[in-house]
């Protein structure tokens, strides 16, 4: 009789799990199910299209009336539901991400988007090389050209932004990277869903797990009737995403799952004219600078968005536990259409062993939710230094000006929800980085910072090496919001690294 496995959360982690067992397995030795509260990549779509097209005809009706729009419950209800048709389903977050699909490090000190090095060590570089031939296919069937890796030329020159780094006492980190922008996202995650299905995965969306135990997991169905089921499971995935980090910790509790905590990462997203980086975006499009603050915090660059677009990111009780709040992140299309890069400065905050390092990220992104009332809050670096609040009016006489939407933020001043010492740092930070040869001139008047960027990955439970429970032997957990990685090489990782345990426990793993 087949061993049933179950994958939840259906994200990088959750398909490269399910894809590693599926291209293993013979036909009946595995029943496998990859189950996500959203929908499948065209259903997304096709939902994200008809409230977009329903917030416009919304729009429209008010300014006919000549009535206010910001306030309005129904447009309020149409983006909360956007948000959750970007944020779940197959690929998860990474279907509308910003196209930037890193793997393993070429030039650095560490792994990129991987904590696998704390169990396995130097190996986690051989998982993020699995994750990147099971990307190739599908990258390269996408965009008709072979993945190639860094080439010598595009090294030397970034030995040389390593050598300036070193002396500014940085790591400069180069990876293999691939970009095919934010808009060909959804193409990808289709043609991934549509070979696990051929390979005989089972997908289930629309369900969401609201528990698990040993034997169990438990769903309560989201497109409309709610109603209660359950399933049993020989082996179980485990992999919610950074929003379910949150409600991971309540069940880890709940269920006596032997886990602590990791430092979360919080801070800013900066937008900047993209001349201040084109020397460093032209060698490497994700520019990675890390650096610690005498104080011992660690400071970094993530996801760099060369001529991209600021986003917003509206979360609801939907998709992750307590009120709603908004955070800031960044795109890149395929074609270059902004004149400004934009990039995340964030500071790994460590908190207590026995801390809720999820709870105090919510709540600092629930204090700025109050304060920009479901906006974002955007400040130019020339007005914080004065200790002012930057000034709608002021606007016009920016020289840079914001590729957010104007209805998307609120001007004013970080500092109202941002803890002072995540301030401090991320102060630190950018004269840091002004250094001449790396980001010279970021500390500029004209810099803006939107606030706040907050990544939900402070838990750390206690597994094997191929990441199965020490407390559940038969589950395992994979990806960003179970503290394992953080990003999609190395979630990706993560998933391929647990399914070969569950293979090699079965007797199913081959060479």
């Amino acid at each position: 009789m087949a061993k049933r496995v179950i994958v939840f959360g259906a994200g990088p982690a959750g398909y490269a799990a399910a894809y590693t067992l599926a291209e293993a397995a013979k036909p009946g030795e595995l029943e496998i199910l990859l189950i996500d509260q959203g929908g499948k990549v065209e259903q997304r779509e096709s939902a994200i299209a008809e409230l977009e097209e329903k917030k416009r005809r919304r729009i429209k009706e008010l300014e006919d009336k000549k009535r206010k729009f910001k306030d309005d419950k129904e447009i309020k209800e149409i983006e909360a539901q956007i948000s959750f048709h970007r944020a779940c389903g197959f690929a998860g977050v990474g279907a509308h991400a910003d196209g930037k699909h890193i793997f393993e490090t070429a030039l650095g000190k560490r792994q990129i988007g991987s904590n696998l090095g704390e169990l396995i060590g130097q190996e986690d570089k051989d998982y993020q090389i699995k994750a990147r031939k099971i990307f190739q296919p599908f990258y390269e069937k996408l965009t008709g050209e072979p993945m190639k890796p860094v080439s010598e030329e595009r090294l030397v020159k970034a030995r040389e932004i390593a050598r300036i780094a070193g002396r500014n006492d940085m790591d400069y980190v180069v990876a293999q990277d691939y970009h095919i922008g934010t808009d060909r996202c959804p193409t990808l995650a289709k043609m991934i869903q549509d070979y696990l299905e051929e390979r005989g995965v089972k997908i289930i969306t629309g369900s969401r797990v609201v528990d698990f135990d040993e034997r169990k997991v438990y769903l309560k169905n989201m497109t409309g009737s709610e109603n209660e089921s359950e399933l049993d499971y020989d082996y179980l995935v485990v992999g919610p995403g950074r929003d379910g980090s949150a409600w991971l910790k309540s069940i880890l509790e709940k269920r006596n799952i032997e886990h602590g905590t990791r430092p979360i990462d919080i801070g800013v997203r900066i937008e900047i004219d993209a001349e201040v980086m084109r020397h460093l975006t032209d060698i490497e499009r994700d520019v990675k600078l890390e650096f610690k603050q005498p104080n011992g915090d660690m400071i970094r660059t993530f996801c760099v968005c060369p001529y991209g677009q600021v986003t917003i990111e509206t979360k609801n009780p939907k998709i992750v536990e307590g009120a709603a709040f908004c955070l800031v992140n960044g795109e890149s299309r395929s074609e270059r259409i902004s004149t400004n890069t934009n990039f995340a400065l964030l500071v790994r905050m460590p908190l207590r062993n026995d801390a809720n390092n999820a709870a105090y990220g919510r709540k600092i992104a629930e204090l700025y939710e109050v304060a920009g009332v479901n906006k974002l809050i955007l400040q130019r670096y020339g007005d914080l230094k004065q200790g002012r609040s930057s000034k709608v009016e002021k606007m016009p006489e920016w020289r840079v000006q914001p590729t957010l939407a104007l209805d998307k933020f609120t001007t004013g001043d970080i500092r109202i929800g941002m803890p002072g010492r995540i301030l401090d740092d991320i102060r630190y930070g950018i004269e840091r980085l002004s250094a001449p040869g790396l980001i010279e001139g970021l500390n500029q008047d004209s810099t803006l910072l939107y606030g706040p960027e907050i990544k939900f990955h402070g838990i750390k439970i206690a597994t094997d090496r191929y990441l199965a429970s020490l407390s559940r032997p038969n589950i395992s957990f994979v990806g960003d919001g179970t503290g394992i990685a953080r990003g999609i090489g190395g979630s990706m990782a993560s998933g391929i690294l647990a399914a070969e345990g569950i293979l090699r426990k079965l007797g199913l793993y081959r060479e």
